[in-house]
């Protein structure tokens, strides 16, 4: 509410990871279980096709997600909020249920450390990634099935609460698992009594462990063999033995409020837990009555777990072998659970500071304050307020302590208040420097493009993608349930990612970006229909061109000319494309052979399509008589040119090229908008900023309302230019017609299309290929006339299978690699422990 969050104002909970990932993958959530349950395993609103079922594991399996499904459309961000409070409250609700039953606090310290663990710096950093609270919210039952184990009590509570987190999301589950160990350890040596009693608990806790990982095999199992496939692909080769920062810089995250927007994508670990926390924790190390051995485990436990927030091998252990991109150190929150636990023993039946206790005390705070003030210069997040104000929690809390014996019911609700009071500032402190998406212009995207989708998509059995030249988010399609070409997701195929990367497009490891298409490339992918917000030059779209600022400006297509009108609303103009290919087609088997180069996008177009076609005419030509005008630059030799005037504008200016097709300029990596803005006559001219490979542009595509004395200018925002991968190309309209039609000539005829099973038939003319642009996974299978046929990769990328000629009946299947196996022992293995269960509770009735 002080934040003016929906629908208590018109901000929202949207930002960063939150507003450009998660809340499509809740709109795809809520259309898979609303329209079509096949999205659980494969879409095609995924890129061009992904295999789902490892983003689900890692990202929607919570069962919070259920109050989407009542929260539709532009109301999404509702359902977020919602999901978003009951989360942080169940933590604050599980943590309590855990001192409850290890008696470790009791009255209102019960409710005091539940607050500090449910809003610890940690929760309030990744407030945008609430996805990842379900760990946090069944690590105390982890933590207390642990107990319960060395205990001899209720060993069920621990395999079930690991299997739980496992299934729900195994990335926080994989860090559980390793806190467990060292829980266990820690518990062990606590309760240690004889040899014989510890290696009886050993022993329970590996074959828990074990069980847990056999109750969680549905997801455990599927999810690595598509991890494989993707993530995996990408994990580092050498680890450097060395420190990420001095850990000394960790003491800065004591203070209220230190976190901000440069904390996300990389900064050190959100430890805040409150003053009395570091209190509870000097009374611990202090008190008589905690034995040493459980002192020195501490000790041990805190040590390791200090090093893996600083320490890169140890780092990227935690991560899965794989560092995170933003959001660094996740496994943060253990370490605040670790330290409420400490201070909670620390405090549990405290009666009063005492003289030594009260000086330490004011040694380690006058410690944490002096060293950040010393060093408040090194930390962007940090100001003298914050230290005062965390002073001033410090020394209220000392003094609460002091006099705890005097009126302990008044004297713990009043930290109670105050501890609520200070967790209230540091979220209000830790948020204020963050953006969040209007609510508004959130629903106003939604509700446009959905509208536009809803008159184009596809009907039933019918398959083609949808291109735009918009985007809010690369999952747009997941949002509003079409085939596209975008995606944002850890899980990305790296097939998909470096073929998009080859035609010029924007990719990476975890998206791609489809905003530098040509003719070609719309058709090879079969983008039917392609919307175009109308706040483009004018030039280039139907008569009333309006400003739109609802639909932001992605990509510049000029060429889009070339296809036909379809319809235009006040926002968007949609256009068809004739020569949108089927999503198979026949083709030469010579594109089995075909192979892309690095840094070669138009090349590679022209290789695709002779592959398909078996016909060397190059589509793409070289423009003659290719030059460039430059302004107040030099060249100093290979391309670079740098400023003659440091303070007079710079730019290159490439001339218009008398031809009536369509004209496309391929850039290098270097042609970012962070150093370069272009403008064609005038006109600003949108291109997409993140790509790190050579993309192509369409620069115009000849109408007659174009003459000499038109140009693209390329304005300097630095003191030099590299004209890397820097070529004018045009495509030949008559040669791109004609191979189009031949490609068109034997499609593959839909009877039946789902994301998971496309049956159709086919007409080969000749022993060839039935080409698809489906992604090659190892999932897909295939019939030919009822016959199992092996698939082949296309252009390391693509579905193939060949034929002989004739007509032929297709059938491709998607079944996720090991599910049905891996669900089969799952449910195996919980129904043997039901029966367990079962028995052991009859047993102890018979018993008593």
């Amino acid at each position: 509410m002080y934040r003016k969050m929906y629908p208590f104002g018109n901000s929202s909970l949207l930002t960063v990871d939150m507003g450009q990932e998660y809340v499509d993958f809740f709109a795809m959530y809520r259309n898979t279980f609303l329209h079509h349950f096949s999205t659980l395993f494969y879409s095609f609103s995924s890129a061009l096709g992904s295999s789902m079922y490892g983003t689900w594991t890692c990202y929607i399996f919570s069962p919070f997600n259920l109050i989407l499904l009542l929260t539709p459309g532009k109301y999404l961000t509702i359902g977020i909020m919602i999901i978003t409070l009951l989360k942080v409250g169940c933590m604050g609700a599980a943590f309590a249920y855990f001192l409850t039953k290890t008696k470790w606090a009791k009255g209102y310290m019960i409710p005091l450390l539940g607050v500090i663990y449910a809003l610890n710096g940690f929760a309030i950093a990744n407030l945008l990634n609430m996805i990842w609270f379900d760990a946090m919210i069944i690590l105390p039952f982890v933590a207390l099935g642990i107990e319960y184990l060395v205990k001899k009590q209720r060993w069920y509570v621990y395999p079930i609460a690991l299997a739980a987190i496992l299934l729900i999301d195994y990335y926080m589950g994989y860090m559980v698992c390793i806190f467990a160990v060292l829980y266990f350890i820690w518990a062990a040596v606590r309760t240690y009594q004889d040899t014989k009693t510890l290696w009886q608990n050993i022993k329970q806790f590996v074959l828990s462990s074990l069980l847990a990982g056999v109750l969680s095999l549905v997801v455990l199992l599927p999810t690595y063999l598509e991890l494989k496939q993707s993530k995996m692909n990408y994990n580092p080769q050498t680890v450097k033995w060395r420190f990420e920062y001095n850990p000394l810089e960790m003491i800065s995250k004591f203070i209220t409020g230190c976190f901000n927007f440069n904390q996300m994508p990389k900064g050190t670990p959100n430890i805040f837990v409150g003053m009395l926390v570091i209190i509870g924790v000097v009374c611990y190390f202090t008190r008589k009555n905690i034995a040493l051995k459980e002192k020195i485990a501490t000790l041990c436990v805190s040590a390791f777990l200090t090093l893996s927030m600083c320490f890169a091998p140890l780092d990227l252990f935690w991560h899965g072998m794989q560092f995170p991109v933003w959001y660094p150190y996740r496994f943060s929150y253990v370490v605040c659970f670790w330290l409420v636990v400490i201070a909670a023993r620390g405090l549990n039946n405290f009666k009063a500071l005492s003289k030594l206790q009260i000086l330490l005390t004011v040694v380690v705070l006058g410690f944490l304050y002096s060293y950040n003030y010393i060093n408040i210069k090194t930390f962007d997040y940090l100001h003298n307020y914050q230290i005062i104000i965390s002073s001033i929690f410090g020394i209220a809390f000392i003094i609460l302590l002091t006099y705890l014996n005097k009126n302990r019911k008044l004297i713990i609700l009043s930290m109670l208040v105050l501890t609520c009071f200070e967790m209230t500032v540091n979220m209000t402190l830790s948020l204020n420097p963050i953006s969040y998406v209007n609510q508004s212009d959130f629903a106003r995207y939604v509700t446009t493009l959905q509208s536009e989708v809803n008159q184009f998509k596809p009907k039933q059995n019918q398959f083609y993608r949808i291109g735009k030249t918009f985007m809010r988010s690369r999952d747009d399609a997941m949002q509003c349930d079409y085939y596209g070409t975008d995606l944002f997701d850890s899980m990305l195929n790296p097939l998909v990612s470096q073929f998009m990367i080859n035609m010029g497009q924007s990719a990476g490891d975890n998206y791609t970006a489809y905003t530098n298409g040509t003719l070609v490339t719309d058709s090879l992918l079969g983008i039917k229909y392609i919307f175009q917000n109308r706040n483009v030059p004018a030039m280039f779209v139907q008569p009333n061109n309006q400003s739109n600022p609802i639909l932001p400006t992605s990509s510049y297509r000029p060429d889009l000319l070339k296809d036909d009108y379809v319809d235009q609303s006040t926002l968007i103009t949609v256009y068809k494309n004739p020569e949108a290919l089927s999503l198979g087609f026949a083709a030469s088997d010579k594109i089995l052979k075909t192979t892309l180069q690095a840094d070669q996008p138009i090349q590679n177009q022209n290789r695709i399509i002779a592959g398909l076609t078996n016909n060397k005419t190059k589509l793409f030509k070289q423009a003659p008589n290719f030059h460039v005008v430059i302004s107040n630059l030099r060249s100093v030799g290979n391309n670079k040119y740098v400023k003659i005037d440091d303070n007079d504008a710079a730019s290159v200016t490439v001339p218009y090229q008398n031809n009536n097709d369509p004209h496309y300029l391929t850039l290098g990596p270097a042609f970012n908008n962070d150093n370069f803005s272009f403008t064609f006559n005038g006109n600003n001219v949108s291109q997409y900023s993140t790509f790190n490979n050579p993309v192509v542009m369409a620069l115009y595509d000849g109408q007659d309302t174009l003459n000499a004395n038109d140009s693209l200018v390329i304005n300097l925002n630095k003191n030099s230019v590299w004209l890397q991968n820097f070529n004018l190309y045009y495509l030949s309209m008559s040669d791109y017609r004609h191979a189009m039609k031949s490609l068109q000539a034997n499609p593959l005829h839909l009877t039946h299309f789902s994301n998971t099973k496309i049956t159709g038939t086919i007409n080969i003319k000749q022993n060839q290929v039935m080409m698809t642009t489906i992604p090659f996974n190892k999932g897909w299978h295939a019939t030919v006339d009822g016959k199992p046929v092996k698939i082949k990769k296309a252009l390391n990328t693509f579905i193939a299978i060949p034929m002989s000629k004739g007509h032929h009946v297709i059938k491709l299947y998607y079944r996720t690699p090991f599910l049905i196996f891996s669900a089969i022992i799952s449910a195996i293995a919980w129904l043997a422990l039901l029966i367990v269960f079962l028995i052991n509770k009859k047993v102890i009735k018979i018993k008593k």
